[in-house]
């Protein structure tokens, strides 16, 4: 029997994130255990750049909900991920999550290749902002592996679902967690399935978050894309590279250099006016 483990980034009871996700399970074809987790009742606390948790065996020493969720991640079999779209981009909860990536990647070989899917949700068309792009980023990682990912229309509870096309894509959705993964769409990253691009040069796209490269060009056909070199960020030895030695060895070069950096920091010590609660 699957575990799946279902993680919710909204507040409200019965959202459409919760009602997305336990459809999706359903969709499996074999038989499951859905345990949910609300994200929002946790206790995750930003992260304090320490560094702490870059030493070998060592935890992050900030005393919250981190373990327990990343214990829970591990014991799982597939992941379902959800967040409404607030203010163009993903809930705030699944960013605090998001900042303990360096704890998090510390535990990369537990988690890699873990199946994933993405749910998320938005109440407007033309609204939906960063959502999918930011949730699909954090999930990539943790080295999860993306089987699909979704934005679904519905400003109210249970509005996602009135579209007989929204129950179809969702059933899709759900099907592929343990099944066959879907292939990037029309407009998306090919690499890591980011829909946000930069143009540094005219016709010349790269995504700010795999660094997948494009040459893009209008003809008669439309907008045609020539995709060339392949973004490599969230590959398994690329995470290691950045998160377990490059971040190592800054922490080393701010030991060797603090005196020649205090020159400059110092400047800015005074009577600062800080503003705080009584």
């Amino acid at each position: 029997m699957k575990k799946i483990l279902g993680l919710v980034s909204s507040q409200r009871k019965l959202a459409n994130g919760e009602i997305l996700i336990k459809e999706a399970a359903a969709s499996i074809g074999e038989e499951f255990e859905l345990e949910l987790i609300k994200l929002p009742e946790l206790n995750l606390q930003p992260c304090k750049a320490c560094y702490a948790c870059l030493v070998p065996d060592q935890r992050c020493p900030i005393t919250d909900d981190l373990y327990f969720l990343l214990d829970r991640i591990k014991e799982a079999d597939g992941i379902i991920l959800t967040s409404p779209c607030y203010v163009l981009g993903p809930a705030a909860i699944t960013k605090l999550f998001g900042d303990r990536t360096i704890a998090l990647v510390q535990h990369l070989d537990e988690l890699w290749g873990k199946p994933c899917v993405i749910i998320t949700t938005a109440g407007i068309k033309g609204w939906e902002g960063y959502t999918l792009s930011a949730l699909i980023a954090s999930a990539r990682f943790l080295g999860l592996d993306i089987k699909d990912a979704h934005m679904f229309l519905g400003a109210l509870p249970g509005e996602t679902l009135v579209n007989p096309e929204s129950m179809e894509r969702i059933r899709a959705l759900g099907a592929s967690l343990f099944g066959k993964p879907r292939q990037s769409e029309a407009g998306q990253c090919p690499t890591c399935w980011s829909e946000l691009w930069k143009f540094p040069t005219p016709n010349h796209a790269v995504c700010p978050l795999c660094g997948q490269e494009a040459e893009v060009r209008y003809n008669e056909n439309g907008i045609q894309w020539n995709f060339s070199e392949t973004g490599h960020r969230f590959e398994k030895e690329a995470l290691k590279e950045h998160f377990q030695v490059w971040l190592v060895d800054q922490v080393r070069e701010f030991g060797n250099r603090r005196k020649e950096l205090s020159l400059i920091r110092n400047r800015y010590k005074g009577q600062d006016k800080w503003i705080k609660l009584n």
